[in-house]
């Protein structure tokens, strides 16, 4: 496990060096709004902006396999030109790999269901760089099997990775006890994550999946079935030290659109201002406008 613990670390070190901590919340912000259809010829599922917010990475399934592919644009309120495959170990022919979520200096977690796994879907972190005509990956890394790490028998989805004051956590889904929950893990001091625990606040008796947690971590997206069909949710808090409220049903409350009924894998660009979810192999966006209110 130490070469395991050691990119974790120099990954880790990037992220801090980046964004820092913070206990308490940045500028509040309004209501999400205008919600739309990523302007084509942008597909798929599971989307997620990069940090500088001039890539979209995205999963889509040809050949019946799922791979993870990226689109770039010039500038935050520019349109999103061809997608990219992502190449080398981040997208194999005979393993699905989705839920991508890029970090700080080039490096990429994302969900894979290859051979060399736990037993389901799990979570693993590849150093990737989507410039340049050949884009370049190293071996991708497990974050490791229960009881040495947060992946298990069953399957994970969408690794969230935030760091503030109160140190690393890396937030995420499994349904390793039934239906699938969010839970936490805490990054170690030699720089691994450990079994995750369950997030108080946001889980039910239903399917919580798929959790995207906001820089500061005081703002969460999130899927649920819970009234239903999978919708868009959102919960905050005041600090890290409170418990996940406010718990939200996006999708019915604004009135997002939807193709299939079903909406997942909800993501916030790093600066909180957009929301991004995919439903029918369409994926959306809404603008968020700054506001005196809490989110």
């Amino acid at each position: 496990m130490r070469q395991v613990h050691k990119k974790l670390l120099v990954m880790i070190g990037l992220t801090l060096a980046a964004i820092g901590g913070s206990a308490f919340a940045g500028p509040n912000f309004g209501e999400w709004m205008g919600t739309d259809a990523v302007p084509p010829p942008v597909a798929g599922g599971c989307p997620i902006e990069s940090r500088d917010g001039n890539k979209l990475y995205t999963a889509g399934g040809f050949d019946g396999t799922l791979d993870i592919w990226v689109y770039t644009r010039e500038g935050r309120g520019g349109d999103f030109g061809p997608r990219a495959k992502a190449g080398g170990a981040v997208s194999l022919d005979d393993a699905n790999d989705f839920c991508p979520t890029p970090l700080t200096g080039g490096w990429l977690l994302f969900v894979s269901n290859r051979p060399d796994g736990c037993g389901g879907n799990d979570m693993y972190l590849a150093r990737y760089n989507p410039n340049g005509p050949e884009p370049t990956s190293e071996d991708a890394t497990n974050l490791g099997c229960f009881p040495d790490g947060p992946n298990t028998e069953g399957s994970e989805l969408s690794p969230s990775l935030v760091t503030t004051s109160e140190g690393t956590f890396l937030y995420y889904s499994t349904n390793s006890a039934g239906t699938q929950d969010i839970y936490r893990s805490n990054m170690s001091i030699d720089g691994s994550f450990g079994p995750g625990v369950l997030v108080d606040g946001v889980n039910t008796a239903n399917q919580d999946q798929q959790p995207n947690v906001s820089k500061d971590g005081l703002e969460m997206v999130f899927s649920s079935d819970r009234d239903g069909n999978q919708d868009v949710f959102s919960a905050s808090r005041d600090s890290l030290d409170d418990a996940w409220s406010n718990v939200r049903n996006l999708t019915m409350e604004l009135g997002l659109p939807t193709v299939d009924g079903n909406e997942t894998r909800a993501s916030m660009s790093w600066d909180r201002k957009r929301l991004y979810y995919g439903s029918g192999g369409t994926i959306f966006v809404s603008q968020r406008k700054p506001g005196s209110g809490k989110p």
